[in-house]
């Protein structure tokens, strides 16, 4: 046998011993107290073995002490003592002993039962104990893993705006590059341009057609050259310049640059509506100029042969912006085309039908972005376009 069983008999041995010398012990208390209680109480001092046995002992225990102490009664102070006569019993007698064993039952369940709801309370006890202790622990961990996800949020965060910072100094070192090399390469453009003009002029008489012609493609990709590269300065300035946002007046910037195209006879023959008055806005004089031109300029060029340019320009209020509508009847663009036609030398005819950059609607979308607003369009091929600009209203 293990030790655990040893352990366990041992202890119930002990149990039924004390219960037998609890009956003992008040055997002799009641014999010492006899000489003043005689024949009387004969069971009641044996309720207290019986309660001792219950509370030390346990239940069995505590059965067989109220046997032991009815015997033990019965033989020493009911009378005739010294001898268990059950026979001879009166009603008295027998509602006596019944009164006896069913009070020490009592006390034996009683007891019992309070044993039991301890025990429960004991486990319950414990079992919130061991939940407390797994709580705090969760609750530990669970700090422990907020702190690192701080941590760890906190250094994305720093490398993220770090990387942000370099990213920016990268784009930034770039377009001021670009803007350099750009300018710099208009010099021997413009020179290119200049004795190729003087060529053709002062020479004419010493080249035959075809040496002619030469010289007179040689200026004009010049001057298509110098064009470009006017166009990226005018790019790369959007985005490293800064330009003040202050209440600008569409209606004054719009009239400008039709007198500006005017006078360059782009709107001769062109039909120009206008849903006046346009509200005012916030934004960079300069810039809006540079949207409002180049915008004009597409709706007037991109036109099928032999129609009459039609430009209907309004501007409605939605909430805290104006959108500025520019409508013409040109030849449209194709669906796949839409997205494209605001990035950089993005061009949909050759040069040859329409002489362009392929910088224009670039320009417009970065000068857009720099005062906090956005661009789009609406159109269908061979259907014109429906050009819009939002910009922040003014108050």
């Amino acid at each position: 046998m293990d030790r655990a069983g040893v352990k366990g008999r041992t202890s119930l041995i002990v149990r039924y011993v004390v219960s037998i010398a609890s009956v003992a012990l008040i055997t002799g208390l009641r014999v010492a107290a006899d000489r003043w209680l005689g024949n009387h109480h004969p069971y009641t001092f044996f309720f207290a073995a019986i309660a001792v046995s219950a509370w030390y002992s346990g239940f069995w225990p505590s059965v067989l002490a109220i046997v032991l102490s009815y015997l033990a009664a019965d033989w020493f102070f009911v009378p005739p003592r010294y001898a268990l006569d059950f026979h001879s019993y009166g009603l008295d007698d027998f509602l006596s002993l019944g009164g006896f064993l069913l009070s020490g039952l009592v006390i034996a369940f009683t007891t019992r039962a309070l044993e039991i709801a301890k025990e429960r309370a004991e486990q319950k006890q414990l079992e919130l104990a061991r939940e407390i202790v797994e709580r705090e622990r969760v609750q530990r961990d669970l700090e422990r893993a907020q702190e690192a996800l701080r941590h760890h949020t906190s250094t994305l965060e720093e490398r993220v705006e770090e990387r942000t910072a370099i990213l920016r100094q990268t784009i930034h070192s770039l377009e001021a590059v670009c803007y350099h090399i750009a300018h710099d390469l208009r010099a021997p453009l413009r020179a290119m341009q200049g004795f190729t003009t003087l060529l053709v002029k002062d020479y004419a008489p010493h080249l035959d057609q075809t040496g002619e012609d030469y010289a007179r493609r040689v200026g004009g990709a010049a001057h298509r050259m110098d064009r470009l590269i006017q166009s990226l300065l005018d790019y790369g300035r959007l985005g490293h310049q800064q330009f003040s946002i202050s209440k600008v007046s569409l209606d004054a910037q719009l009239d400008a640059v039709l007198a500006a195209l005017a006078g360059r006879g782009i709107t001769k023959e062109a039909k120009i509506e206008i849903d006046r008055p346009l509200p005012p806005i916030r934004g960079n004089p300069i810039l809006i100029e540079q949207v409002l031109s180049h915008l004009l300029s597409n709706a007037l060029k991109f036109i099928r042969k032999g129609t009459a340019p039609r430009v209907h320009i309004k501007a409605e209020k939605r909430n805290e912006m104006v959108r500025l509508w520019i409508e013409d009847n040109g030849i449209g663009i194709a669906p796949e085309y839409r997205d494209k036609i605001f990035q950089v030398f993005e061009r949909l005819q050759p040069d040859e039908i329409h002489p362009g950059t392929g910088m224009g609607l670039a320009i417009v979308a970065k000068a857009v972005q720099r005062m906090k607003g956005a661009v789009g369009v609406e159109s269908e091929l061979n259907h014109g376009s429906r050009f819009w600009v939002e910009l922040p209203l003014a108050e």
